[in-house]
């Protein structure tokens, strides 16, 4: 019959290669995927995550259990507080992996592909916490275990990087520890819908996590291009100074009817400052828009279709939930933001990509096109323009050659059931079109469940090892246990006692 030791052995042998190669998977995953920003040479790559929703004791106590029995409560109670530990690691993994390890790993080896530089900025999405209607005393929790488990080495906007406006100056703005520094968008669960919206939300959110509105410019080193004169003549040199808008915008409370009328106008009064900025619309400014609720599509265009609902009357009718801004207020913030509605149409030049918009809310994700095309319902005037969206793989057949156009991307959540998601997105100026050019890309880890799985084999084989181990030390292998010969002090011999080694 064999012995235990000889079954544990190659037991061993077989979990210590699958253990190796399991997290040197998990921990390059990256590159195993061949995960990249569409431009990694691009000056401005954005490390994009949404909607990690951590939860806390909310999730642990949950009232749903009130009336089971003792130990089936406190057997549940453990195995969520273990799942919400891990969850804390897991997706600081997908933040590390991507922000510091494999770009790290890349500088250091190159021979492994290079699409995974360190990122220039990183940006979370809105949906930092599972519930806006927890206590201050959970609320800190989480915020503790988002800034020192899931976020580690990032840092918060510095308070006083603002303007009165909402805006970081550009003399501040290169003082920023960018790559490390978090822009993060507000969610509905973390201050509610504008329904649900008072002072105090706002207030802890922005005093933990930073301002709910505001925008900074990015300056880009100048391009010099030749050009051939208007008249035919010679080529003149012009120096072209591209620049990159990002505005974090809190879209929650756009739409109406409100709970708290001075909130609203605090968000309109950003957007109007905004929408009045002078701006050179001939391409070289790029705009990007981060905020949490999607612009409105059509039903079938993503997951979520538009849906709105709001409170009882009894109640006050107020906004009470939605999928996507009102149709009203996304033409509103199409138009303004880039252009069409604010300085006309025949100011912009044709084909041209206007900028990219970032959201979360949608689990899911959706990759979604707008451009001003012809309203095809119009009736009579057939020259009539509209904002019409699409999705991004559509995009070939509905948007013409000289219309303008958005891209929005809806990431995919983070969370450990929709795959871990994080989103690679690059921006650079191209001296062809005289635009800025605007790519987005994927790279999720996996279900939280490999997670798990690597690190349950990972302590297995480590405590297997140290049993395999103390087994051997103790003759368990079949080895001769060695000799030991006693002799006298003056060197006659004497019979030979044998004693293990210890």
């Amino acid at each position: 019959m064999p012995s235990l030791y000889s079954i544990l052995s190659p037991l061993l042998t077989f979990l210590t290669v699958v253990s190796i190669l399991s997290t040197a998977g998990l921990y390059v995953y990256p590159l195993l995927l061949n995960c990249s920003y569409p431009n990694p040479n691009a000056p401005f790559r954005l490390l994009t995550l949404a909607d990690p929703q951590l939860e806390g004791n909310t999730a642990i106590n949950s009232a749903r259990y009130a009336s089971s029995p003792p130990w089936i409560r406190s057997l549940r109670r453990f195995r969520k507080t273990l799942d919400l530990w891990g969850n804390d690691f897991y997706l600081a993994h997908i933040y590390r992996t991507l922000h510091t390890t494999v770009p790290a790993l890349t500088s250091l080896l190159p021979f492994l592909p290079q699409g995974l530089p360190s990122p220039t900025h990183v940006t979370v999405l809105g949906d930092l916490i599972g519930s806006q209607w927890i206590s201050n005393t959970e609320f800190n929790s989480r915020a503790d275990r988002f800034w020192n488990t899931v976020f580690p080495t990032a840092r918060r906007l510095p308070p006083r990087a603002l303007t009165e406006s909402g805006r970081i100056p550009r003399t501040i703005y290169p003082l920023i520890q960018w790559p490390d520094t978090l822009i993060n968008v507000v969610g509905n669960h973390d201050i509610g819908y504008a329904g649900d919206i008072r002072p105090d939300l706002v207030k802890r959110f922005e005093e933990t996590y930073g301002p709910v509105n505001y925008e900074f410019t990015i300056p880009f080193p100048d391009v010099n291009i030749s050009k051939p004169s208007a008249d035919g003549g010679m080529t003149k040199n012009i120096t072209i100074n591209p620049s990159l808008r990002i505005i974090n915008l809190n879209s929650l409370n756009i739409d109406s009817p409100a709970r708290d009328y001075d909130i609203q106008m605090q968000t309109y009064g950003f957007m109007n400052k905004i929408f009045s900025e002078e701006m050179n619309w001939d391409g070289t400014v790029g705009t990007v828009l981060l905020t949490h609720v999607p612009l409105h599509k059509p039903a079938g265009v993503c997951v979520d279709p538009p849906m709105e609902k709001y409170y009882e009357p009894k109640y006050g009718s107020l906004l009470r939930e939605q999928n996507h801004i009102s149709k009203g207020a996304s033409d509103m913030l199409l138009g303004e933001l880039f252009g069409i509605r604010r300085v006309g149409e025949e100011k912009i030049p044709d084909g041209r990509e206007m900028g990219i918009i970032l959201t979360g809310h949608d689990h899911e994700g959706c990759d979604t096109v707008h451009w001003w095309g012809k309203n095809s319902e119009s009736g009579e005037n057939k020259e009539e323009k509209v904002w019409k969206s699409a999705k991004w793989g559509d995009k070939s057949g509905k948007v013409g050659q000289g219309d303008k156009w958005v891209r929005e991307v809806t990431v995919r959540s983070m969370m450990g059931e929709f795959g871990g998601n994080a989103g690679l997105t690059s921006a650079w100026f191209d001296t062809e079109t005289m635009s800025w050019r605007f790519e987005y890309s994927s790279c999720p880890v996996g279900v939280q469940h490999f997670w798990w799985t690597v690190h349950i084999v990972d302590f297995i084989t480590m405590v297997l090892a140290v049993v395999v181990g103390i087994m051997a030390a103790f003759g368990a292998d079949g080895k001769k246990v060695p000799k030991v010969v006693v002799t006298k002090a003056n060197g006659s011999s004497k019979t030979p006692k044998e004693k293990k080694v210890q």
